[in-house]
């Protein structure tokens, strides 16, 4: 190997270098963003879900009917990747956002004492689900 083809070895060397560490900060942050934008829409939902449950134009001491109009009605800056998942005849519900493969967020809520099977779900808190092979949608799914 030449004096000259070593010096542009070590160059394309380190910059594939730096661009593998840029790739990765960048991907990296993406999913923290992604973590923070499940997690703060699924606090938004709850909120709006509780004051939903109180409305007598809305659940009037109920879930039954608890959808996403539902929680835009009372809160419209709730995004519209919140999904809703009523339990126990209206007892409860269960809320979800997914923002990305690995990336979603899940709040069990109401009377949850009177949910059957919690499916391993955790109440009364956000709760990340860092996984691809299952989704806070399939803990709310499970949850009956």
């Amino acid at each position: 190997m030449s004096q000259v083809a070593l010096p542009r070895l070590l160059a394309i060397a380190l910059l594939l270098a730096v661009a593998g560490i840029a790739a990765l900060l960048y991907l990296g942050g993406r999913g923290k963003a992604a973590d923070t934008a499940a997690t703060q829409h699924v606090r938004v939902a709850v909120g709006a879900a509780e004051a939903w449950f109180q409305d007598p134009y809305g659940g009037s001491g109920s879930f039954n009917r608890l959808d996403a109009a539902g929680l835009a009605q009372e809160a419209p800056a709730v995004s519209s990747h919140v999904h809703v998942t009523v339990l126990a005849h209206g007892a409860a519900y269960c809320l979800d956002d997914e923002e990305g493969s690995g990336h979603s967020a899940y709040y069990l809520g109401g009377r949850t004492a009177d949910v059957a099977n919690l499916g391993g779900a955790t109440t009364r808190q956000v709760v990340l689900v860092h996984s691809t092979l299952t989704t806070a949608a399939a803990v709310c799914a499970n949850a009956s």
